[in-house]
This record gives C-alpha cells, sequence and structure tokens, in this order.
C-alpha cells in the first residue's frame, strides 16, 4: 500500500532550492536547508506538539516539526498548514501505534507485547510488526512509538503489559524483530515506518513502582540488566530511542550525559533521533525541579 495524502513539497522547477531536490545527498540538502532557517524555525523544529491542538498555531507561528495523535482530517489540514510556510519542511507524524494502529478506528488491533511474548515467535512479531506498518503508513503517519524494552520485575510497576516480560536476552531478539518489520527495506520503503526503542533505560526499575520516578540502579546493573535489549536494537538499526521519565542517581535521564553521550553516542556509535517521552522536558522543571522556570 502507498499513501496517498498530498505532500506539502512543491513541484520541482529551475528555481527549486536545493534543499527541496531530492538529486541531491541529504547532507547537501540539510546544509542547504539550515543556512536558510532562522533560530525560531531550528528551534520549532524539535518540537512534536499534539494535533488536537490549534494546528495553525503550531505550524505557522511555532514552527512544529512534528505532531502526533491525529485523524485523517487533521493530517490533511497539516499538510495544508504546511504549504504556506516560508521553507514548507514536510512534518514528521507520529502515533502510539504500539499493538496495530490502535488510535485508528477500523485498524487491525494485535495483542499486546506481553502476549506476543508468549508466543517466543521472532518471526510471528516481526509479521504483526509488518502489517502494522503497512496500515500506519497508508493514513499518512511516518512513525510510531514502539516497541517497550522495558524490563518487567516489579509488578507494582503499572505498565508490566506493555513489555516482553523480564528477560533480557527475549525482550532484545523480539523487539529486534519488531523494528525489523515496521522499518521494512529502509527509509525508501514507502510501507516502511520509523521504529522507536523505549523507554531508554531503566524506567521500569522506579522504586516502589511508582512511575516516573527514581530509579536506583548501579551501572553495572544498568549494563548487566537494562542496557542489552537497547545496544542489540542499535545495532539492528532502531532508528529512533525515546527517552524514559525517571532519574538514576538523581539526574533526569533526559539530561543524563553519561547515558545519552558516553554509552549510546560514543560506545554504541548510535546516529539516530533521541525524542522525550511526554513533557519530559517540562518535567525537569515542574517535577524534578532541577531547572529553574523561565517563563
Amino acid at each position: 500500500m502507498t499513501s496517498t495524502l498530498p505532500s506539502a513539497s512543491p513541484v520541482l522547477t529551475s528555481g527549486t532550492p536545493p534543499y527541496q531536490d531530492p538529486s541531491l545527498t541529504t547532507a547537501e540538502r540539510v546544509a542547504d536547508l539550515l543556512e536558510r532557517m532562522s533560530v525560531e524555525e531550528k528551534v520549532g523544529q524539535m518540537l512534536q506538539l499534539d494535533a488536537r491542538d490549534d494546528l495553525r498555531d503550531h505550524i505557522l507561528r511555532r514552527h512544529v516539526g512534528s505532531i502526533l495523535h491525529t485523524s485523517p482530517e487533521r493530517i490533511l489540514e497539516a499538510n495544508r498548514l504546511t504549504a504556506e510556510t516560508r521553507l514548507r519542511i514536510p512534518l514528521l507524524v507520529g502515533e502510539d501505534c504500539i499493538h496495530g494502529h490502535s488510535f485508528w478506528p477500523g485498524a487491525t488491533i494485535y495483542p499486546t507485547q506481553l502476549g506476543m511474548a508468549a508466543s517466543w515467535d521472532a518471526d510471528l512479531i516481526a509479521r504483526v510488526a509488518r502489517a502494522t506498518a503497512e496500515e500506519v503508513a497508508v493514513t499518512g503517519v511516518h512513525w510510531t512509538f514502539s516497541p517497550v524494552l522495558c524490563i518487567a520485575r516489579d509488578l507494582r510497576w503499572g505498565r508490566i503489559s506493555e513489555t516482553f516480560g523480564e528477560d533480557p536476552f527475549l525482550i532484545g531478539e523480539l523487539a529486534s524483530a519488531m523494528v525489523r518489520g515496521y522499518q521494512g527495506d529502509g527509509l525508501d520503503d514507502p510501507t516502511a515506518i520509523l521504529a522507536t526503542a523505549k523507554h531508554f533505560a531503566g524506567y521500569s526499575e522506579t522504586q516502589g513502582g511508582r512511575d516516573a520516578s527514581e530509579a536506583d540502579i548501579s551501572r553495572r546493573k544498568l549494563r548487566s540488566w537494562f542496557l542489552p535489549p537497547f545496544e542489540r536494537v542499535a545495532r539492528e538499526g532502531c532508528r529512533t530511542f525515546m527517552l524514559g521519565y525517571q532519574s538514576t542517581d538523581g539526574v533526569p535521564i533526559t539530561v543524563n550525559d553519561w547515558l545519552l553521550s558516553e554509552v549510546l553516542r560514543g560506545e554504541w556509535g548510535y546516529t539516530g533521533t533521541l525524542i522525550t517521552d511526554w513533557d519530559n522536558v517540562g518535567r525537569i522543571v515542574w517535577e524534578q525541579k532541577i531547572q529553574p522556570d523561565y517563563a
């Protein structure tokens, strides 16, 4: 299946700027685009905002780069608004398609990850992800926030059913199968969607099972239990990682330089995109209180 939704990109002419020319390399197009962008446009491209709110404000005033929680009508409206912007940078549309295109009426819904893990069948799970990607891509959504690589060790934690269970090796194998299914033959595949490995890392080990609190985990424990599944999918080619809500050693994962820079980017050589979980940047102000509120 291929998408029939309109593109925000204009037809190429002799005056087409280099960043809109598909015959150039990605590096050449990005360099040209960055030179043209204002600071406000660059900041906006780093935002992902809720499509259920004011799309006109998101796109025309805030220069948003990505939206989520959308609908067929809202995607069409977003494309029309993007065509009105100065640079007409296409939006990246994300959604929580975690066991099927679950926010879309009429889509195929599969068991949760915990149910799928009981099959012990990586090939089957890859086929589930492939079928999901085909249904998702045709609706104009490019990106799913799946799979979940959290380890289910404390039943008080409220998101156990979203996981593949408690075994790091099994989690890595099944999550990698899901990544392969979602991402298909690569970014040029019209039926492929971006996969997201979440929640990096140790999110399920919070004290007392309390969501989004402190995870008292040593680096040795992280490396032994919680990081191996993520390293497995990083090497599989998972293009995005989502950062967990929790803190470790009092440092929110969103700004944990050791985990993000030294381990993920440095040791593993990961070059994909990092995205915070819902309002994680805001949480370091209003919940974790490690940054001042400049508003």
